[in-house]
């Protein structure tokens, strides 16, 4: 066991340098740099086959770089953004206005009521899969008819509701 401390303590003299320079480069900060590398050697230790030193430089090169690349992440996963006042003030209120509010509403009162003038079987059918969202077959059991009647039905319905909301439009 003091052999492989020896092994380690030798690596890190050797490597340490070499590491902080390519994890700063990464992340923009030297006392960073040191964390993650110190990281890297604590998991080359923690690593059951440390006895052949021969790959150790390249493994913690890597391990090295990935702790750096998942800092990255994790640090632009918390950013925060700090915003003035008049930052605040300049983002716009993405609330429709009562104007818009109103218009919407009197489009959905139109469509609905076109909806409600469907025949009754064409109605159910566009109903069950436009706002329901079943699917033909569903629709098929359910009204007892064929999945081509109910593709059938909900393409009529669509022409229809397209022809009388162009014509009250």
């Amino acid at each position: 066991m003091r052999g492989r401390t020896i092994d380690v303590a030798g690596l890190y003299a050797s490597e340490n340098g070499r590491l902080k320079r390519l994890v700063r480069r990464l992340v923009g900060n030297g006392a960073t740099a040191e964390d993650l590398v110190h990281q890297a050697f604590v998991k080359l230790m923690a690593t059951a086959d440390c006895g052949d030193l021969a790959n150790c430089p390249a493994y913690l090169a890597c391990t090295a770089r990935n702790l750096a690349l998942n800092h990255l992440r994790d640090t632009a996963r918390r950013a925060e953004i700090a915003l003035g006042e008049t930052d605040l003030d300049a983002l716009p209120d993405l609330a429709p206005s009562p104007e818009a509010a109103a218009i919407v509403r009197c489009e959905l009162r139109r469509v609905l009521q076109a909806v409600a003038a469907l025949p009754p079987r064409r109605r159910e059918a566009f109903v069950l899969n436009k706002f329901e969202g079943l699917s033909y077959d569903e629709i098929a059991r359910r009204q007892g008819v064929s999945r081509n009647t109910v593709i059938s039905q909900i393409v009529a319905a669509l022409a229809e509701l397209d022809r009388r909301l162009q014509q009250s439009g």
